[in-house]
């Protein structure tokens, strides 16, 4: 089973009334790091994609590129999008075990939890990937995992979530990895925290004016019990 790459505590102590009474995550980029997981497999596949495979430089300037852009840059129509998500899943699925859990989101997840608030996620990979990361890290405490395809509509992912959940948008915040993430939410009017350890860069996150934008889980405790 693997473990964070590095152990940070985070510190939820004697909670106070908290602004929000659910979370939704997202998984790829929040929760787990699986961006080494996917260039490694993108590079596999690169004479069947016809691109050249992606140096560290690369997936650099990736980090500052819409998905849109991402597509277009090498040239791969959008009608070839699911058939390469849901074979990425599958692949994902076998390596899942060497994804690892971005440091401190245990403690965060295992202390909202005990503090009773309502967790989620919501995610466009397989609820098999999700399920199977969490189990093998003792992370299953989640209340629901909500997993669509959404990888130019997540807002109306999100809205079908906040009614099949029956979930009140004042007492909902989300917390996520990427642009589309903060768009979703605006367009949904609920609050979004921006983390800047996932796929995109903190200028870019920052450019669409996140409710707010945190560098590491402790300051998501701070968000919640304020």
């Amino acid at each position: 089973m693997t473990t964070e790459k590095k152990r940070t505590k985070t510190r939820l102590t004697a909670p106070k009334t908290p602004n929000y009474l659910t979370l939704i995550f997202d998984f790829d980029g929040t929760i787990a790091d699986t961006l080494a997981a996917i260039i490694r497999m993108i590079n596999d596949h690169a004479d069947e994609l016809r691109i050249r495979p992606l140096a560290d430089e690369d997936v650099e300037e990736l980090r500052g590129m819409s998905n849109l852009a991402i597509l277009k840059k090498f040239r791969i129509p959008l009608v070839k999008v699911p058939r390469l998500v849901l074979r990425s899943q599958k692949e994902l699925y076998q390596k899942i075990d060497q994804v690892l859990l971005f440091p401190g989101m245990r403690d965060l997840i295992l202390g909202l939890k005990r503090f009773g608030l309502r967790l989620g996620i919501l995610t466009s990979n397989s609820q098999e990937n999700v399920q199977k990361f969490l189990q093998a890290r003792n992370l299953d405490l989640f209340d629901f995992i909500h997993t669509e395809s959404n990888f130019f509509g997540k807002n109306r992912a999100l809205i079908h979530l906040l009614k099949e959940q029956d979930l009140k948008k004042d007492e909902v915040i989300y917390v996520g990895d990427e642009a589309r993430d903060i768009e979703a939410c605006q367009k949904a009017d609920i609050a979004v925290i921006a983390v800047s350890w996932g796929f995109h860069r903190k200028e870019v996150l920052r450019e669409k004016n996140p409710t707010y934008l945190v560098d590491s889980p402790e300051e998501i405790e701070t968000i919640v019990f304020a």
